[in-house]
C-alpha cells in the first residue's frame, strides 16, 4: 500500500471543522483520473436528490483548487462517508485496497492528533458495515432482480476485507468481516433452497470457476441430484452439500489450481 502523509491528506472543511479528502488524492488513490471521479460523483450527487435520507453534502462538499496555470477549478471533499460511497462502486481489490487506505489515513490522523492510539477500532467497522447495509438496501429498492448480485458482492467484499484485516493483525475484525460474509450467505428468500454458481464457490474458497468445475467431477459432486443440477443454460448448480464437500477438500483444490 503506498505510503501516503496524513498531515498532507487530511483537510478540515467548514465550520465543523469536518475531516476530508481532496476529490484529486481520491482519485490518486484509485486510479483515476480527477476529470473521471467528478464526472462520477456528480452523477452520484445527481441519484440522491431521487433519496430523501440522502444529503449529498454529508458525502461530497463542493469545493476548488488553483491549477498550475493559475486558474480556479473544481473539486470536491470527500467525507468518511463519501469516501465509503466510492468505496462501494469499485470492485475487486481496487476497493479493498481504498478502503483500507483510507479508514488507516482518517484514524492515523486522528491518532496524531489527539494522542490516541492508531488502531481501527471495532465500534467504527460497526458503524461502517452498518452503512453498507443501509446502502445495499436502498439498492435492493431500485432493482429487486439484482438482489442476488448484491448477496455476492457481499460475501466477496467481506472476503477480501477479512484478508486486509489479516494483514493488519487485526484478527477480531477479520472475524466479524468474516461472520458478515456468512451472514449474506444465508440471505435468501423464505422457502427456497441456496444454491451457489461455481464462481460463487471459486471465491468462498479462492479459487477459478473452472477448477470447481473439474474437481465437482473428480468429487462425484455432479453425479449425485441432492448436491448438483444442471440449470436450462447448461450451467451447473450447487447445493449446500456440495459447498461442504468443496470445503473439505479446498486445500487440494486450491493447490491444483495453482498448479501445485
Amino acid at each position: 500500500m503506498e505510503n501516503l502523509d496524513t498531515d498532507k491528506i487530511i483537510k478540515y472543511a467548514g465550520e465543523s471543522k469536518q475531516q476530508v479528502i481532496d476529490s484529486r488524492d481520491v482519485a490518486r488513490m484509485i486510479g483515476k483520473t480527477h476529470r473521471h471521479l467528478m464526472r462520477d460523483i456528480r452523477g452520484y450527487i445527481n441519484d440522491m436528490k431521487d433519496s430523501p435520507k440522502l444529503d449529498s453534502p454529508k458525502f461530497f462538499i463542493e469545493s476548488s483548487y488553483i491549477s498550475s496555470q493559475n486558474k480556479e477549478l473544481p473539486c470536491y471533499l470527500l467525507t468518511k462517508q463519501g469516501c465509503e460511497f466510492v468505496a462501494n462502486k469499485l470492485t475487486g481489490r481496487k476497493g479493498t485496497i481504498f478502503t483500507a487506505t483510507y479508514v488507516s489515513l482518517f484514524n492515523e490522523y486522528e491518532a496524531e492528533h489527539n494522542g490516541k492510539v492508531a488502531a481501527i477500532d471495532n465500534g467504527l467497522e460497526h458503524e461502517k458495515l452498518a452503512y453498507k447495509r443501509e446502502w445495499l438496501i436502498e439498492m435492493r429498492k431500485q432493482n429487486v432482480n439484482k438482489a442476488h448480485e448484491l448477496r455476492n458482492q457481499d460475501v466477496k467484499l467481506y472476503l477480501e476485507l477479512g484478508k486486509v484485516a489479516d494483514d493488519y493483525q487485526r484478527p477480531r475484525m477479520a472475524t466479524d468481516f468474516r461472520n458478515e460474509a456468512i451472514c449474506a450467505m444465508q440471505a435468501l428468500p423464505v422457502g427456497a433452497r441456496r444454491e451457489y454458481s461455481a464462481t460463487e464457490i471459486g471465491n468462498i474458497i479462492g479459487v477459478s470457476p473452472i477448477a470447481i468445475g473439474k474437481w465437482a467431477n473428480k468429487l462425484g459432486v455432479k453425479r449425485d441430484a441432492d448436491m448438483s443440477y444442471r440449470d436450462r443454460e447448461g450451467a451447473w448448480r450447487y447445493f449446500p452439500e456440495a459447498l461442504k464437500v468443496f470445503q473439505d477438500n479446498a486445500l487440494e483444490i486450491q493447490d491444483d489450481d495453482l498448479g501445485l
